[in-house]
């Protein structure tokens, strides 16, 4: 599920330093949290997100208060560059006459060839690639590796009404121009009309150098064909790392050469459709026919596509916990060494056993030829190595880990991880890569060489930095995409909410960290509830967007208002592209307010500015004729069971109709 549902609900459930009133408050009232426009900055060095307030609490009462946000967007750029100057007149891709790389940057033209099949699509006629041509009408790529002003992955942009100049000191500097570049053509050269493109310079490069996505294809195995198209997609927004969940208790999906059972057993499961947690188990001779691996030919093909992209993908091959797939396939490497079979969404049984022996040298020897494959396929400076969540009562049990906690002179089978972790390290350390956990707190303490993955909060990375450790910072309430992202009435997603705002409120260098060792930051996709493509895309867009910006832009560049402007600008594209996304940042958010005479009252907010909600108790469909919210709470009817509403801009529908129970909101209300 989440890197740990069961983690978080215990930490919250129990008080410990994790759980706050707001993360109790996201729990319990998932329908109503979010991050008003005014607190984007103010929630950046915390560890929750703000609860729930009334928009309308500081603004005029009604209509006035819902104009459209008066935003000046010249260009609808996402993530928003550093420096933007327009100028006068306007470059008509349509006629253009070629592309210039010079013949001393020929083996650099890929970055080249990518604008011109994005140009010959959307003009209907190819765009010729050339090492010289005239001074006019003609985009230019310049690479300048001496201009000590351009970072690795900056770059200047500067279109007039003659040329289109390219700049940067890298190739990927060229690649984010490019991804610019087709920002700027207006919405409806998609539909191939008008290809003229406004003069403007534009300097810009990138805040953090971890820009990260994770999908995980254990839960649900996704086609390489998806991994290209959502490669493609992140692309677009200037992401640069893909972390690749790779196995999981519910499938492996790596073809190992020297240990073929992990993708002949751990890659199928029984198959299943519908609420994951609510599967049935296998049961006796049905047959494991749901899954699927990516074979090392695949892998090598999608890491030629991610390098073309300027893409690292970055492995993660989960251990010591989360291995029912792996001790499904090799059972010898469990405490128990008893016969697995992978997990299908049922829920957990105490004859399962998905750690694996710590004490055993056997298990660390089969783990060195499992990475030792993963690192020779891999180009990326990172293995990650999962480490976290792991049920140590295994362990316990387990005479061989005991009699290894005595041997090493452990405490506990808290150090006894940590052994392990370290152990695991140096296999990874042995074959030319870095180490990269998620953070869990141990008894032995943080592993020497180990990057750190912050995930339940900031604390974990914020802690790793301080102690010189780098670390990628995936907060899970502000960055992880399997969240619902409206009332969960109308979403399949685990736990709680983390809406479009809360996560451009993502800020990765958290109070008291050390900036110096704060990579980046990313969006983490865990795929339980996620079982298709069009899911993952509903899932991770638009809120991916609002993560690029968090991860890429000057915070002195990132403004809620601007940002939902732009981003709407974006929407056509998506639609052309074929790209699902989800909407439910126009829809109303509804919540039941307790009084003091122990009555209720129904308060009706919006995420975004300039929408006007009309609602009614009598159970039929809204319209822009019934009553519209105007700020004050709604006194429930004598009899009424339901309230409905819906968001309207310019007399248009936006999103859904919410049609929520008055008991259920009731029943949250505080």
């Amino acid at each position: 599920m989440l890197k740990g549902i069961a983690t978080i609900l215990i930490m919250l459930l129990t008080g410990s330093a994790f759980a706050s009133e707001d993360s109790l408050r996201l729990l319990t009232q998932p329908a109503v949290a979010r991050v008003p426009a005014s607190d984007l900055y103010s929630v950046a060095s915390g560890d929750t997100v703000p609860a729930g307030r009334r928009a309308n609490s500081s603004h005029p009462r009604g209509r006035e208060r819902l104009a459209a946000p008066e935003v000046n967007i010249v260009h609808a750029i996402i993530p928003a560059p550093a420096y933007l100057t327009t100028g006068t007149g306007s470059f008509n891709l349509r006629t253009a006459g070629s592309i210039v790389v010079q013949q001393q940057h020929h083996q650099h033209r890929g970055v080249a060839e990518l604008l011109a099949q994005s140009i010959g699509e959307l003009r209907g006629k190819n765009i010729p690639i050339v090492t010289n041509s005239g001074k006019q009408n003609n985009i230019v790529f310049r690479l300048l590796d001496t201009d000590s002003s351009l970072r690795s992955e900056g770059y200047r942009l500067s279109v007039s009404s003659g040329n289109i100049f390219i700049e940067a000191a890298q190739p990927a500097g060229w690649f984010y121009a490019v991804q610019t570049l087709l920002q700027l053509l207006p919405v409806k050269a998609t539909a191939r009309e008008s290809l003229r493109i406004a003069a403007v310079t534009i300097h810009d490069s990138p805040r953090f150098e971890w820009r990260g996505l994770m999908l995980d294809v254990s839960r649900h195995f996704f086609s390489k064909e998806v991994i290209k198209n959502y490669l493609d997609q992140m692309s677009k927004y200037k992401f640069n790392v893909f972390h690749w969940h790779l196995t999981d208790n519910q499938g492996w999906r790596l073809e190992i050469k020297s240990m073929p059972n992990l993708t002949k057993t751990g890659a199928w499961r029984v198959p299943r459709t519908g609420y994951w947690r609510g599967f049935k188990g296998p049961q006796p001779g049905e047959a494991a026919t749901d899954g699927g691996y990516y074979t090392q030919e695949d892998v090598k093909e999608i890491l030629a596509y991610a390098a073309q992209r300027f893409i690292t993908v970055v492995p993660e091959i989960d251990v010591p916990g989360h291995s029912l797939a792996l001790i499904a396939s090799y059972p010898e490497m469990s405490c128990t060494k008893t016969p697995q079979q992978v997990l299908a969404g049922d829920p957990w049984n105490p004859g399962r056993t998905n750690v694996l022996c710590a004490g055993n040298d056997s298990t660390y020897a089969a783990l060195d030829k499992i990475f030792g494959e993963v690192a020779a396929l891999f180009p990326s400076r990172y293995i990650h190595i999962g480490g976290d969540e792991v049920s140590r009562q295994y362990w316990e049990k387990c005479e061989v880990c005991q009699h290894r906690i005595k041997t090493e002179k452990l405490n506990n089978t808290s150090e006894l991880q940590t052994y392990f972790l370290n152990r695991l390290a140096r296999i990874i350390e042995s074959k030319g890569k870095l180490p990269m956990s998620w953070y869990d707190k141990l008894d032995g303490g943080l592993v020497p060489g180990v990057a750190y993955m912050s995930w339940k909060d900031h604390k974990g990375g914020i802690l790793a930095s301080q102690n010189g450790h780098k670390a990628v910072m995936t907060p899970a309430f502000f960055t992880y995409l399997d969240f619902y992202q409206n009332d969960p009435v109308f979403e399949n997603g685990p736990f709680t909410v983390t809406r479009l705002n809360t996560a451009y409120a993502f800020e990765p260098v958290a109070a008291g960290a050390k900036e110096e060792n704060i990579l980046g930051g990313q969006g983490s996709l865990f795929t339980e509830q996620v079982p298709n493509e069009r899911k993952v895309q509903y899932m991770t867009w638009p809120r991916g967007m609002a993560l690029s910006e968090a991860l890429w832009s000057r915070k002195d560049k990132r403004n809620w208002d601007d940002f939902v402007v732009r981003m709407e600008k974006h929407f056509p594209r998506f639609h052309h592209a074929k790209v699902n996304y989800a909407t439910g940042f126009y829809e109303p958010i509804i919540s039941a307010k307790r009084n003091a005479d122990s009555s209720y009252s129904i308060i009706i907010d919006t995420e975004i500015k300039g929408l006007d909600v009309f609602y009614t108790f009598d159970d039929t469909n809204v319209d822009e004729f019934y009553p519209m919210y105007k700020g004050r709470p709604l006194t429930i009817p004598t009899g009424a069971h339901h309230i409905r509403a819906r968001s309207y801009r310019n007399g248009q529908p936006l999103g859904r109709e919410i049609n929520l129970e008055l008991a259920d909101l009731i029943k949250r209300a505080r």
